[in-house]
Formats: C-alpha cells, sequence, structure tokens
C-alpha cells in the first residue's frame, strides 16, 4: 500500500510540473526568423518583477508562469498569457518614423567617453548580484566542458572588484581520450569568472576601442511611432586597415542619457587580419571574439542585466596538437541589492569548472532560465547518462 501510494505521489508530483511548465519559441512576424535574447518580464510568487531572456535561438522555458511581457528594442513590446505548455509568438518589428545620422560638435568618440565616465561614477555601491552563470568549452567543434552556477558577486563600492561566493554548482567533462585533450581539455575559459563583473562596469569591451584611431563612431537617433527614442552608436573599424580590428554598437537612452545595451565583436572584414602568435609554448591564432552587456539604470546607479563573453582560438603545438578552442560564458543577473556588508573571503578559483558539482537543488531549472540549445543538452544528458 506504502508504495503504491508513493508512486501515486512521485506520479502526480512529476505531471503537476510538467502541466506548470510553457516552452517557446520568439519570432519575427515579417521573416519569421528566431529572434534572440528576448526580454521577459514576469511577476514572481512574491509579486515582484523579475524576468529572463530567450536564448540564441530565440527559445524560452518558464515554470509556473502564466502572464508576461516580451520586450525587445528592435520589436513592439507584447503581453501574453498562456495558454497552452507550448507557444509560438510573433513579434511586430517597429516601424521607425525617425533614423538619422546626428550632426553635433560632440563626436561620437568623446561623447561614449563622456557617457563611460559617468557610468563609473554610478556603477555601484557596496552590492550583491544573485546571478546565474555557465560556461560551456569545445575543442574542434565538439563539446568538452559544461558548467554552470548559482553564484552571488559582492561587489566593491567604486572600483566593480567582487568578491565571488559560489552557492550551487555542477561541472561535466567528457571522456576524449585522444592526444588533444591530454593538452586542451585541461583549458576551462580564457578570462576569470570573477572578472566578469568588473569588465561589465568598466565598459573595457567599447573604452579601448575609443584610445585607438582605428575607429570612427557614428551616431544615429531612433524613434519608433510611440516617441520612444534612442541613440544608436555604431562602430566602424577602419576598412584599409591590416590589423585585426572589431565592430559594434552602443544604445544610449535618450531619457536618462545612460548606456543600456553595447556589443563588441571581430569584425568579420577584419578576421583575415588574424596572425599566428608565439605564446610560450604554443602559437595562437584569435578567431573570433565577442563581449555583449545589458544594463538598467535603477536609483541613479547602473545594474548590469546580462554578460556575454565568447571566444575561438586556434592553437598549435608541435606536430600533433592543431586545433580550435572556443568558449561561452553568459552571466544573467537574477536580483541585485545595495548596500550590503562584503564578506572577507569567497571563491578562490578562476571558472565556474572548478568550484565542481556541489548542488543540493536542481538550481538550473528554477529561476526559469534560459534553457540550452539544443546540441548543449544533449551533450549535457549525454554525459549525465
Amino acid at each position: 500500500m506504502i508504495k503504491h501510494t508513493l508512486f501515486f505521489l512521485l506520479f502526480f508530483t512529476f505531471s503537476f510540473s510538467q502541466e506548470n511548465i510553457t516552452k517557446g519559441i520568439i519570432k519575427d512576424a515579417e521573416t519569421k526568423e528566431t529572434v534572440p535574447f528576448v526580454n521577459i518580464l514576469f511577476k514572481d510568487n512574491s509579486g515582484n518583477l523579475t524576468g529572463t531572456m530567450t536564448n540564441e535561438n530565440g527559445e524560452f522555458s518558464l515554470q509556473h508562469i502564466k502572464e508576461v511581457e516580451i520586450s525587445h528594442i528592435n520589436y513592439e513590446t507584447k503581453k501574453v498569457v498562456f495558454e497552452t505548455k507550448e507557444v509560438e509568438i510573433y513579434l511586430s518589428p517597429k516601424v521607425y518614423v525617425l533614423d538619422e545620422l546626428i550632426i553635433s560638435n560632440v563626436s561620437g568618440r568623446d561623447f561614449l567617453k563622456s557617457l563611460i565616465k559617468d557610468a563609473k561614477v554610478r556603477a555601484v555601491k557596496n552590492t550583491k548580484l544573485t546571478t546565474y552563470g555557465r560556461e560551456i568549452v569545445k575543442i574542434n567543434n565538439q563539446y568538452t566542458k559544461y558548467s554552470d552556477a548559482k553564484m552571488d558577486y559582492f561587489i566593491k563600492k567604486g572600483n566593480g572588484k567582487s568578491v565571488l561566493q559560489i552557492n550551487q554548482s555542477r561541472a561535466i567533462k567528457s571522456n576524449l581520450q585522444d592526444s588533444t585533450s591530454s593538452v586542451l581539455n585541461g583549458m576551462d575559459s580564457a578570462y576569470n569568472v570573477r572578472d566578469y563583473v568588473k569588465y561589465a562596469y568598466n565598459f573595457d569591451g567599447i573604452e579601448n576601442l575609443i584610445k585607438s584611431k582605428e575607429y570612427t563612431f557614428d551616431r544615429y537617433l531612433r524613434r519608433d511611432a510611440s516617441g520612444f527614442e534612442y541613440e544608436f552608436i555604431k562602430i566602424i573599424p577602419n576598412a584599409d586597415s591590416d590589423e585585426l580590428l572589431y565592430e559594434g554598437y552602443v544604445i544610449v537612452d535618450n531619457k536618462s542619457n545612460k548606456i543600456i545595451e553595447f556589443k563588441v565583436e571581430i569584425a568579420e572584414s577584419h578576421k583575415k587580419n588574424s596572425k599566428l602568435k608565439n605564446i610560450l609554448i604554443a602559437k595562437l591564432k584569435l578567431n573570433d571574439q565577442s563581449v555583449w552587456c545589458k544594463f538598467k539604470f535603477v536609483n541613479n546607479q547602473y545594474e548590469l542585466v546580462y554578460y556575454k563573453s565568447s571566444f575561438n582560438i586556434y592553437i598549435q603545438m608541435g606536430k600533433k596538437i592543431h586545433d580550435n578552442v572556443s568558449g561561452t560564458f553568459d552571466l544573467l543577473v537574477l536580483d541585485s541589492k545595495n548596500d550590503v556588508e562584503i564578506p572577507e573571503k569567497g571563491f578562490d578559483g578562476k571558472t565556474i569548472f572548478e568550484a565542481g558539482t556541489n548542488y543540493t537543488e536542481k538550481f538550473w531549472k528554477m529561476n526559469n532560465i534560459f534553457p540550452l540549445k539544443e546540441s548543449e543538452q544533449q551533450f549535457v544528458d549525454s554525459i549525465k547518462n
């Protein structure tokens, strides 16, 4: 009798949880193409407004959420009430009644300088960011490592540096046995997980480009039919340069005059300029690199919303290793609190993977985290099995 009761409870719990999960995909209403990294806002169990994002394939998965507001800077905001477990949502592209080059005495370069200077002053004041982060590493387009964690960044006032505490984590590694894996499979990420928030608040992705004479920064004013307007600053590399240059954009909210988003990546037109360089016992060539940040401006200070960093490098070591290694790091901010006490010690590893597998709850299914791509989920499932 007890066994039957337990089976019934487990079955009921599983069925109930499945019924309360809504999976969906967001597409452009005109092109029918998926729209990546769309903002999804909803109220949590306490009635507080919170949110998540779609992944790069426009997919999302929400649990115990029935009503959302979907927004993207290039699309009309839409409110949706879920009536089925699987949904396909179409967003209408914004119609811009104004999209023109700004002619001003202040150049795009100088305008960005002033914005970044102001942003650094208003960045943080002893802030705690509750976040979800994930790292994915591939060798020759084959997944080798996956790690994710629920983490707290305690950011010190004024300098963006932080004490990191990892509360829940898991680390998954493939069992590659070839000669490459013995050397390269030890790589977790090209950067230090403790520095991601610092890089975001320091605006390193665009500040380094501002210092270079190889770029121009064109300012555009965009206004949609509803009257909402923002400034779009296009980062343009010197077309005649034989250096490895970047391209990208910065979006500035006109009401607050603050940066709300920027993205910088190696320009397609200049990837041919990447050269093999000697680094210690290896030779490296940077194939691709990008940084993408989203912010909101609340209570007279910047709050990080999302940070993404990725790279792809070619590594040559001796006769056996001629391989491409790529890594991606995503950081989604779940909650933010100011004027907190900064702990003296925290996680001192460089990557989430070093924290290992240590969790008491399936944190990756909580807080409605944006889902993995299908190929990534297959890798995670294959290693678990």
